[in-house]
């Protein structure tokens, strides 16, 4: 019989409990024929259907391969030779985020100095959230208008933009490294962490749960060492971190649907609720930009939050698709 009839080795994969060797295997299956493909289509929907409806989104798998055989393509192009051992684990990279179901991926493939890398790109569409397990065992749950980037080769060195909690697999001898476009860094070895670094944000925020981070700026240059229950905010114009003491939960649970405002203003709230919905919010010249909520979002709907906010503030609001506009009365 072959060894993928009963699919026991593809529920397996999805479940990430397959070793490097049968990975291969299966992307050389998956690679031999279309019908091979349609058959990983359709034991991979079977799958999400019965376990993995938590997540908010599914990739499409036709896509994924389209992107990936082009980079194959591409790769010929360029070098005129294949090298099978890159392309697996770059298609490796690809199976296991079409696994898990994601809003958006796509690869690019670069040749530098006679060296060849894959960049994948992630992406949590406004109003979602995912979750992605790396290959080297870590998980990432990224936050709405959330972008990971990182080499499909090397994936304990990311990009990230937006908000993001991290949980790393312990490996001393190889740190995790996350970049932001401020510059800052953290250094990790083994920990778990929520880190904040949106466009347009005056600070990268970095909270710690477990463990322990190095906090570096520019040029390397160390600023901070967080020990567990302890936040740094680097402001991204000074380049000067301060550290508090905070209750780190609080602070990573949006990756459970859940999220805590305490006086917080109306002019900080907007971009949250705007993220949180994947909406746009226009606030009206009237409105009192510093009234204050504090309020626990869970299953509410948008329509239920700002009724919420109106008990306290006198305002008054209109939803059109996906626009509101919040005006005073």
């Amino acid at each position: 019989m072959d060894r993928f009839d009963d699919h026991t080795i593809l529920y397996r994969f999805f479940k990430k409990e397959t070793s490097e060797g049968e990975n291969e295997e299966i992307i050389h299956w998956v690679s031999a024929s279309e019908e091979n493909r349609e058959e990983f289509r359709k034991v991979h929907k079977i799958f999400l259907s019965s376990n993995f409806k938590q997540f908010q989104s599914e990739i499409d798998i036709d896509d994924a391969w389209d992107k990936l055989y082009q980079s194959l393509k591409e790769y010929r192009s360029h070098s005129g030779t294949l090298n099978v051992s890159f392309l697996l684990k770059v298609a490796a990279s690809v199976l296991i985020l079409v696994a898990v179901g994601l809003g958006s991926i796509w690869t690019n493939e670069h040749i530098f100095k006679g060296n060849t890398f894959a960049i994948v790109h992630i992406e949590a569409p406004a109003g979602e959230k995912s979750k992605i397990q790396l290959a080297d065992g870590s998980s990432v749950w990224l936050n709405s208008e959330t972008v990971l980037t990182y080499d499909a080769t090397n994936p304990r060195s990311v990009r990230v933009e937006g908000e993001a909690f991290f949980d790393i697999q312990k490996d001393a001898g190889n740190p995790f490294w996350v970049e932001t476009a401020s510059g800052m860094k953290v250094k990790v070895t083994g920990t778990r962490f929520n880190l904040r670094s949106y466009a347009g944000d005056p600070f990268v925020e970095t909270t710690l749960e477990e463990g322990r981070v190095e906090i570096l700026g520019e040029n390397a240059v160390r600023l901070a060492e967080l020990n567990p229950g302890q936040q740094a905010r680097y402001t991204i114009r000074g380049g000067e971190v301060e550290v508090k003491k905070v209750s780190p939960e609080l602070y990573s649970l949006w990756k459970n649907n859940e999220i805590i405002f305490s006086e917080t203003s109306f002019y900080d709230l907007v971009p949250q609720i705007e993220r949180w919905y994947g909406v746009s919010v226009e606030l009206d010249e009237g409105i009192n930009k510093e009234d204050r909520f504090t309020m626990t979002i869970k299953t509410e709907s948008l329509r239920e939050l700002l009724d919420m906010m109106k008990l306290t503030s006198d305002f008054d609001y209109e939803i059109v698709g996906s626009r509101v506009k919040i005006y005073s009365k």
